[in-house]
């Protein structure tokens, strides 16, 4: 059977399960959503969970979903959850990064700790996207607030499967895949992604090359025991990444009119790499049916080399750009984690206790020698693109960050399940964190350190009541725990950020339909502000507030109609700030209204032939924590057909930005970036 005829689409929003299958098989589709609501590792962390028993939301977003919207990097799916806006621009290395519920969120791979990647990730061995809606540092350790964004990887299987993709676009866009897996012998499976990828963009000079690699080895050392060793390198280079132009001309009036949208303050002389590579080495014992321990070893390192031209400001004459140059050479990072813990189920007289109980350590290392230069202004009516000679260039800066961070943290985590329709959770974890921050002023050769060291205990509570076999209500506190670098003027290190989750929701079928509703309130103390005694000097003692609520509604409308529909609503506030000016305010690039409805539609007289569709609106949002202007508000709608050739052959077309809508995002230094307009994308796939 085809990808085309298996299952569709598996999405779940706010806890809620949406699941697409071919038409033939919608109608008995009740068991197989029962069934896929089981593959669920963000929250248990290692041990797999049934949504429907999480009391937190959650939204999970299966391979085949990625066809729809012809998914390359995590980013290009997340823009379909509620209450999301993204943190960069997909035309910059910071693609992936998105806000979730007005906070930062965190990246991890499987359930083990979070990917400090620079980079997109690239969707090639990434089976499923599974995003935890909070707080969840019980579970992960040191996080922001607004949520977890879990990747789970394509494991080997036990035959022998194959499929090489190639797709080809506008802006001399291409890209290929390859997928291959299977046995080795009897004990031993392999699996190898790969993908190259090439693409312009209508902004002047702007090119970007990706390479990724991912193999899996998986071994049966025993009937109770396996290990797997799995890794992964991509290396993405970008020429002219584009990071921002001025506000005026483009979403502001400017006296001179607007400018092109293809300006770039960038020459074809600026680039950046950065490249990663990841390996995974896990062992996992079966101490009993019901038990498992496990030991997992986790090294990342990124590198990373730029010379990148950023917008500094415009001119009176709203003309000139003023530009500088921010350059790095032989910067890296580095982390190393090990994760030891025992999960599984035990009962205990008439409870049963699905449990994790671990401990972690996790070291990371830091450099990062960096550059600013003040280069020649540019005009933005008739830009001169030229290379620029670095040594006769005004060094405005010239410093060299290094960081050492040691974490190690022991957790626990119980759900009790009670009379089979309530189920209560807690879970602890203690941290015990130390970093040091030393900066090296290049230029004069001085240096300053700063260390800290803290503990902190945080937890977490959470209720689920199933109502009856077709509802449930939950509710949960859940907290967040980030450590600061700084001092207070008595010399008093700065207490950790923390946040703080209250949660409320209900989930219930309507046939076929899945429908959620959440609402929430998070709020983050310990902020970092400006001492008021002494401005050279910090205090922990900012303080902002997001609320909002989120509702979607999926499933078969119909037998050959599938639809996932979804509205977030978040209002935001800075409770407490250095400046009396931004108590009030709300977030920076967090809209108070987001929307998004995707579908796919199988012709039944046309058999193999289906078409969709996917929209999502971003609403209006403040470009600064002043408020002193705002991006303006935006529907992206793409269109796509597929067609089912034979059993191995399919063939897709997807037309992005149908309408060329005008959309922005924020710059990465400063200012906006126009995102790409209307584009084309063709795609064949091919399966052995």
């Amino acid at each position: 059977m085809t990808p085309y005829n298996r299952a569709l689409l598996v999405t779940l929003l706010t806890g809620g399960l949406s699941a697409a299958v071919s038409a033939q098989d919608a109608s008995n589709n009740a068991d197989a959503q029962e069934q896929a609501a089981e593959s669920i590792t963000v929250y248990g962390r290692q041990t797999e969970d049934s949504v429907k028993k999480i009391p937190q939301s959650v939204s999970v977003f299966s391979d085949e979903s990625f066809n729809l919207v012809f998914a390359d990097r995590v980013g290009d799916v997340l823009r379909l959850l509620p209450n999301i806006a993204p943190a960069g621009s997909s035309l910059d290395m910071f693609a992936d990064n998105v806000l979730i519920r007005g906070f930062d969120a965190e990246q991890s791979t499987n359930g083990l700790g979070f990917t400090r990647t620079d980079h997109p990730t690239d969707t090639a061995n990434v089976e499923r996207i599974e995003v935890l809606k909070g707080p969840a540092s019980v579970l992960y350790g040191q996080m922001e607030p607004g949520g977890t964004v879990n990747t789970v990887t394509k494991q080997p299987l036990p035959y022998f499967f194959a499929e090489a993709g190639l797709e080809l676009g506008s802006d001399s866009r291409a890209r290929t895949t390859l997928d291959v897996t299977g046995p080795i012998n009897d004990s031993v499976r392999a699996r190898l992604n790969l993908a190259y990828q090439e693409s312009e963009d209508s902004t002047d000079n702007w090119d970007n090359e990706r390479v990724f690699i991912a193999p899996n080895v998986t071994v049966d050392l025993s009937e109770k025991t396996n290990l797997t060793i799995e890794g992964s390198y991509s290396n993405n280079d970008w020429t002219a990444m584009q990071g921002g132009a001025p506000l005026e001309g483009s979403i502001l009036p400017n006296p001179n009119g607007d400018y092109s949208k293809s300006f770039n303050v960038s020459a074809d002389d600026s680039f950046t790499e950065r490249d990663s590579q990841n390996t995974n080495i896990r062992l996992t014992h079966a101490l009993t049916d019901k038990i498992n321990a496990r030991a997992s070893y986790t090294y990342l390192k990124n590198e990373a080399d730029w010379q990148e031209y950023a917008y500094w400001e415009l001119n009176d004459d709203n003309r000139t750009v003023d530009r500088i140059i921010f350059a790095g050479q032989d910067t890296y990072k580095k982390d190393k984690n090990l994760i030891l813990d025992i999960n599984g189920e035990v009962d205990t007289g008439s409870l049963t206790h699905k449990f994790i109980v671990g401990l972690d350590h996790r070291k990371s290392e830091m450099s990062r020698p960096t550059q600013i230069y003040f280069i020649d202004s540019i005009d933005l009516y008739n830009p001169q693109y030229t290379a620029l000679d670095l040594a006769s260039a005004d060094l405005a800066r010239d410093r060299t960050t290094l960081q050492d961070g040691d974490v190690s943290a022991f957790f626990v985590q119980d759900r009790v399940t009670l009379m089979d329709s309530l189920h209560l959770m807690a879970g602890l974890r203690y941290i015990d964190s130390k970093q040091t921050q030393t900066t090296v002023n290049n230029a004069s050769g001085s240096s300053s350190t700063d260390s800290i060291s803290q503990t902190d205990w945080t937890s977490q509570l959470g209720v689920v009541y199933d109502l009856n076999k077709d509802m449930s209500i939950f509710a949960n506190r859940s907290e967040s725990f980030v450590p600061q670098q700084g001092t207070t003027s008595g010399s008093v290190p700065l207490d950790a950020e923390e946040g703080v989750q209250y949660e409320m929701g209900m989930r219930f079928n309507v046939g076929k339909l899945q429908a959620n509703i959440a609402g929430f309130v998070i709020t983050k103390d310990n902020i970092a502000i400006e001492d008021p005694l002494d401005d050279d000097f910090e205090v922990a003692e900012g303080k902002a507030r997001s609320k909002g609520v989120e509702l979607t509604l999926s499933g078969y409308v119909s037998p050959n109609l599938y639809m996932m529909a979804a509205y977030g609503y978040t209002d935001t506030e800075i409770l407490r700030s250095d400046d009396d000016e931004l108590v009030g305010n709300s977030f920076a690039n967090v809209p108070l209204h987001t929307a998004s409805l995707q579908s796919r539609y199988y012709i039944g007289s046309l058999p193999g032939l289906s078409v969709g569709g996917t929209l999502a609106y971003l609403g209006g949002r403040y470009g600064d924590d002043d408020n002193s202007f705002e991006l303006p508000s935006h529907t992206r709608t793409d269109l796509t057909a597929a067609y089912e050739v034979n059993d191995s052959l399919q063939a897709e077309v997807l037309v992005s930005n149908v309408f060329d809508e005008g959309i922005y995002s924020p710059g990465s230094f400063d200012g906006v970036v126009r995102e790409p307009g209307r584009t084309f994308k063709a795609r064949v796939k091919y399966n052995f």
